[in-house]
């Protein structure tokens, strides 16, 4: 399986629609927690698509087209930052506001994330030795 760039456009779409979605059923609940949802929905738009060209490098890297674990590193990273960028914002401005519960589900998003990384950095060296 390989992800074309008219998949990613696709994907990018989607995803733009789901923000918008998104803010329209959570604008309250966002404000309620001292969260501008404006600054979330900007701050979720503009890292779609780094996530989507990122997440598509690593999956083709998976599927055959082998990167140099610099690049998986780079890609992970680019990743992780666009997927946590809206959260953390949303963290910092919620402050007192964001509970116990949240914090873990974010820090819960990041180890799996983090862990995600690594096992593709794992694969793609495994693939080079071979």
């Amino acid at each position: 399986m390989k992800i074309r760039r008219c998949h990613e456009l696709g994907c990018i779409c989607f995803l733009w629609c789901y923000d918008i979605v998104k803010y329209v059923v959570f604008k309250s609940l966002l404000e309620s927690r001292g969260i501008d949802p404006l600054v979330f929905l900007f701050l979720d738009m503009i890292t779609v698509p780094g996530f989507i060209v990122g997440s598509a490098r690593l999956i083709n890297s998976l599927s055959g087209q082998v990167m140099a674990w610099p690049k998986v590193l780079f890609w992970g990273g680019i990743v992780l930052l666009n997927a946590l960028l809206p959260y953390l914002y949303a963290a910092l401005a919620g402050g007192p506001q964001f509970d116990s519960i949240a914090w873990m589900v974010f820090w819960t998003l990041i180890l799996l994330m983090l862990a995600n990384l690594i096992r593709t950095i794992r694969a793609g060296l495994i693939a080079e030795k071979q």
